[in-house]
């Protein structure tokens, strides 16, 4: 344990967020079909947890009025259980502290369940309670400007299957940057993420550019994690390069990436427009009329929790694949959408209760009967497609981009 003068200096900051919950549970049982909602927190449904109080929300509040009280000192076991989560929001969701119209209850909107386990995380990093996996990935993020540990110099490869040459954002001015994201660029299967939506913007006539090789990550990982500090080096990297650049628009594929840039970055980049691309593409279809094939084929879509219970982005995507598929919606969508189970560094910290997360998820697809699991997030893509390998499912992993390019064609 590291001796530090403010061991609760985040928690802290949110105090009233964190002493807010009523311990009523419903958090474990969540039940509100008309909210769309049918269970509760999605690592609580798995086997690779006990089933016990700390694995739910409930359980979690508790542990941080004891902390904020001085019952209990921040520790190693603490950090294990704060950090089996993926952040994924459904638990506010289903708060009727925080959420229901027909109760006023004295701490109506306050609770603020990701930002408090957020900020918990901080102090347990800064204590010397980081998950063991997190601490190389958040160093490689920022001495090699990705967390896997990889050369950057490979985020250009990508493009080397395109017929045609993208502007190099360092050094040439563009209309939209494109900011392609580590997972994207650096994992090669979903590199087709990234080469499915330069091939839109390049048939739609965009002026974009990437930064390839220059491109800085986001700083997500840092800071799902509890590495703030490397998340500041990361954020102010950022602004200073797009600043410099003079970038005025930041489309990305990445459901994280685009949290983060217009959420956790505040109000640096209140002078960038940032939209996800779907967002993105969707208005350009509109404006331009666009004509898209209908595909003979029957699609279930999966809501990133980045983009949609974090930003509100639910019709955006369906507008679009409704256009182009046969859309049929999995049981829990939207607001009680369950998470695939990669966020918040589950994935690299917990690697069974990740794919755990994504096998339920896909069980939840297959009911639907349809033949293609359809994201928004290059990270969803992932952890979804592994499931679909290692369970032998018949289903196909796509993201929403590639349809569209085939839809276009």
């Amino acid at each position: 344990m590291i001796e530090i003068k403010e061991p609760l200096k985040n928690l802290k900051k949110l105090e009233d967020a964190a002493l807010a919950c009523a311990q009523c549970g419903q958090c474990r049982t969540a039940n509100w079909p008309s909210k769309g909602i049918f269970d509760s927190c999605p690592v609580y449904r798995t086997e690779s947890v006990p089933k016990f109080e700390p694995f739910i929300a409930r359980g979690k509040n508790v542990i941080m009025k004891g902390l904020l009280w001085g019952h209990l000192p921040l520790s190693q076991d603490i950090s294990d259980v704060i950090f089996q989560c993926t952040l994924c929001g459904l638990c506010e969701e289903v708060c009727f502290n925080s959420q229901s119209e027909n109760f006023d209850f004295p701490l109506h909107n306050i609770m603020d369940h990701v930002n408090v386990y957020e900020a918990l995380r901080a102090d347990l990093v800064e204590a010397g309670f980081a998950i063991e996996s997190h601490v190389p990935m958040n160093k490689a993020m920022v001495d090699l400007l990705n967390p896997y540990e990889r050369d950057n110099k490979e985020k250009i490869n990508w493009t080397e299957e395109l017929d045609f040459k993208i502007k190099d954002a360092s050094k040439d001015d563009a209309e939209t940057l494109y900011f392609v994201g580590c997972t994207s660029a650096l994992t090669p299967q979903i590199q087709r993420v990234a080469i499915a939506t330069a091939k839109i913007f390049n048939k739609l006539g965009i002026d974009f550019s990437v930064f390839g090789e220059k491109e800085v990550c986001c700083g997500s990982v840092a800071i799902r994690t509890g590495d703030r500090r490397s998340f500041e080096k990361i954020l102010e990297e950022n602004v200073k390069f797009f600043t410099d650049r003079g970038i005025k628009k930041i489309v990305t594929s990445c459901a994280g990436c685009y949290r983060t840039f217009k959420k956790d970055y505040g109000d640096k980049l209140n002078e960038i427009e940032i939209l996800h691309s779907i967002e993105f593409l969707k208005n350009i279809i509109a404006e331009r009329d666009v004509n898209l094939k209908k595909l003979d084929i029957k699609t279930t879509y999966h809501d990133p929790c980045h983009i949609g219970r974090h930003m509100g982005l639910y019709e955006e995507p369906r507008d679009v694949l409704k256009r182009i598929s046969n859309l049929t919606e999995m049981k829990t969508n939207r607001a009680g959408a369950m998470c695939c189970g990669a966020g918040a560094g589950v994935r690299k910290g917990f690697p069974e209760l990740s794919m755990e997360m994504a096998e339920n998820r896909l069980k939840e697809a297959e009911e639907t009967g349809a033949e293609y699991l359809v994201s928004t997030c290059p990270f969803c893509w992932r952890n979804l497609k592994d499931a679909i390998d290692s369970s032998g499912s018949r289903m196909k992993m796509v993201d929403l981009v590639e349809l569209l390019l085939e839809s276009m064609s």
